[in-house]
């Protein structure tokens, strides 16, 4: 058999039957073949090839050039792949964002922690604390930053990716405050390759670990935030952080990622 025991499991967790799994994995490895070849190599019975292949056609992971006998071909690896982990990854993050939604309503009946914070140099302080203590996600979305707490924020994220934690942005390319015009992609795009540009203006959420949620708004004068006059709600609830979590990943999928070789 062609197929080694690591890659059939992965195909499986993409969609696959075990034989499926086998017969791809076997086609990749062997090139186009009749279904006789592909079940001997495979070590597929001859009883179940026929459907196998069938199933693998239907579901685009190879084609078939008919004839007698009919011939077999894979398609393309990367691409499906990438096809079919696209499509696994939204549906973990609709089952995730789902349980989680109906354990908050079900389990924790707790009252939600909010604060109030006022002032630009508080809410970056109660930003950097919350990115400080992040176990498993940051999400950044929105476009009111302040110039100062660029390099905080940036520390943060090389600490977070020390650690092993997931940290995504979305935001726009450059945003215009009354302090000046801020290039967010390229100050970010060192320290994390998870930017995506999208956002709404002059508002920010920083969510953590789908526990705590910072929203931050501030004065617009025309289209320029004023940092001045700027106030936060701090959420410690994990059904607040779920929503903006849902909303979050929902704006991701639809947004264009950065390439990093055009920011070079």
């Amino acid at each position: 058999m062609l197929s080694d025991i690591k890659t059939v499991s992965v195909l499986q967790k993409l969609g696959l039957t075990i034989y499926g799994a086998k017969a791809y994995a076997t086609l990749v490895s062997i090139g186009p073949a009749s279904a006789t070849l592909i079940s001997r190599e495979a070590e597929i019975p001859r009883t179940k090839i026929y459907g196998v292949l069938k199933r693998l056609e239907e579901e685009k992971w190879i084609s078939v050039e008919k004839g007698r006998p009919s011939i077999y071909s894979p398609k393309y690896p990367k691409e499906i792949i990438e096809d079919r982990k696209d499509v696994l990854y939204s549906e973990i993050d609709d089952v995730s964002n789902q349980l989680t939604m109906t354990y908050d309503h079900l389990i924790e009946k707790e009252n939600p922690k909010v604060w109030l914070i006022r002032g630009i140099d508080n809410i970056i302080s109660k930003t950097i604390e919350m990115m400080d203590r992040a176990r498993q996600r940051i999400m950044l979305y929105g476009t009111l930053y302040s110039p100062k707490e660029i390099e905080p924020i940036r520390k943060q994220i090389i600490k977070a990716k020390e650690r092993g934690i997931s940290v995504r942005i979305i935001t726009r390319a450059v945003i215009e405050t009354n302090e000046g015009v801020i290039d967010v992609v390229r100050s970010f795009l060192p320290v994390t390759a998870d930017i995506a540009i999208a956002g709404p203006p002059c508002l920010k959420f920083v969510l953590i670990d789908n526990r705590e949620t910072l929203i931050v708004f501030s004065r617009v004068d025309g289209k320029i935030s004023d940092l001045n006059n700027v106030v936060a709600i701090w959420v410690s609830n994990s059904s607040v952080a779920s929503y903006v979590a849902s909303n979050f990943n929902m704006t991701w999928n639809a947004s264009n990622s950065i390439d990093q070789s055009d920011e070079k």
